[in-house]
């Protein structure tokens, strides 16, 4: 009769036990980031606006980055960044986690919930981001006066760590007849017309690697935000021997870094990249040296909606 009053009490407390941790673990706030999923943390809930994790953030924010997922309640996976790469979304709160981690809560223009996101995928709009992308001359050591393109494409393949020959990539830049290519010697400029369309030097650049994207019609706002992402932009536009009445768009140049309304630009229209401004071509609209800082109202006037980059 003892051992059965004692099994019967111990049934009692173990039961009274696992309603207790059931209720603690239904109100825990997640402790480790949500990727990837699991059972465990599916079951954990979304930290409440009350919680101390939880603080207000009210921006907008554009997805920058590929690979991560957008989750809601019980970290369920609705979405990723892959499709939504460079959409923007209203920010209103966001979520600190104990591993340090940043998540922000996402709606739409329509105030629709989305999820929330590790605060890594986004960019607001006023985060600044310069990259060490790597300064490459059409003129030194490979004297090509017309190369402007594939040293503009040089610098986006160095800058991912991808080894180009610039004698082999002048050499062999696509001309006329090809489809697209280049029309003129990019050493002599003999018989020069255009230089090579930013489609076709996207498709040259694919003999390096497949991480290349022809991104022609971004806008000025989505460039900067794949700056902020971490991804160059080759644009074209003019060159600092452009006539004043010459509105097409013959040149090459690397914007590399995003800051208090400037765009910082790679310009391989120069000797070196301490190269000043006025040591190009003279026309001072443009001639601003091999690297510097151009407003976002300046790069309006100039881009002509033809560029590229590499993810």
């Amino acid at each position: 009769m003892v051992k059965a009053s004692l099994s019967k009490r111990l049934l009692r407390n173990g039961a009274a036990l696992l309603a207790i941790i059931t209720v603690g673990s239904s109100i825990s706030i997640p402790s480790v980031t949500p990727e990837p999923l699991t059972a465990n943390a599916a079951m954990k809930a979304v930290p409440a606006k009350d919680s101390k994790s939880w603080k207000s953030f009210s921006h907008k924010v554009h997805f920058v980055k590929k690979d991560y997922k957008v989750y809601q309640d019980n970290w369920h996976a609705v979405s990723s960044s892959n499709k939504l790469f460079h959409k923007g979304y209203k920010a209103n709160g966001k979520y600190k986690l104990s591993n340090g981690r940043t998540y922000y809560r996402l709606y739409n223009s329509k105030k629709t919930y989305l999820g929330y996101v590790n605060a890594k995928a986004v960019a607001t709009n006023t985060a600044s981001k310069v990259l060490k992308v790597p300064y490459v001359s059409q003129y030194k050591p490979v004297f090509a006066p017309w190369g402007c393109a594939s040293a503009a494409m040089s610098m986006l393949l160095r800058y991912r760590g991808v080894k180009v020959n610039l004698r082999y990539a002048q050499n062999h830049l696509p001309m006329v007849p090809t489809k697209g290519g280049q029309k003129g010697n990019v050493y002599t400029g003999v018989g020069f017309g255009h230089v090579i369309t930013a489609a076709a030097l996207t498709k040259y650049s694919h003999h390096w690697t497949k991480r290349t994207a022809n991104i022609s019609k971004a806008s000025a706002n989505d460039i900067k935000m794949y700056v902020q992402g971490g991804y160059p932009v080759l644009f074209y536009g003019y060159s600092s021997y452009q006539k004043n009445n010459d509105k097409n768009r013959n040149h090459c140049k690397v914007i590399v870094g995003y800051k208090n309304g400037k765009f910082k630009v790679n310009d391989p229209l120069y000797y070196s990249s301490t190269a000043k401004a006025g040591t190009g071509g003279k026309n001072m609209k443009y001639d601003h040296g091999a690297i510097s800082w151009e407003s976002i109202s300046h790069f309006k006037k100039e881009y002509g909606k033809h560029a590229m980059t590499i993810y």
